[in-house]
């Protein structure tokens, strides 16, 4: 299955602050950060940690692990498309631990 451009998580946290009409220094104070690590994160210079999903996920009321799953459905589908240009790797012949190769 192809994978669309997944938004970044930062993308629909700035939405989220914008609907809430709060600033980014207010928000960055309030989960304990600085306001210039919520920048990066914004704008997609940071990744969401696990730390960081609780964090937003205590803030925001949301399930944690939301914000983790959005920003791993987003480095799959960069690596993906960093996996387009590179060669393509053989499936190695694996054979389960404990059975001999030919048995």
């Amino acid at each position: 299955m192809k994978m669309h451009n997944p938004a970044l998580p930062g993308e629909l946290l700035k939405a989220w602050l914008d609907d809430l009409a709060m600033s980014v220094t207010t928000f960055a104070a309030h989960i304990g950060i600085s306001r210039v690590m919520m920048s990066k994160i914004l704008h997609g210079r940071a990744a969401v940690s696990a730390g960081m999903d609780l964090r937003l996920s205590e803030a925001l009321g949301t399930t944690p692990g939301y914000w983790l799953a959005l920003q791993t459905q987003r480095d799959l589908w960069a690596a993906g498309q960093t996996a387009k240009t590179r060669k393509r790797i053989k499936r190695m012949a694996v054979q389960p631990a404990g059975h001999p190769a030919g048995q």
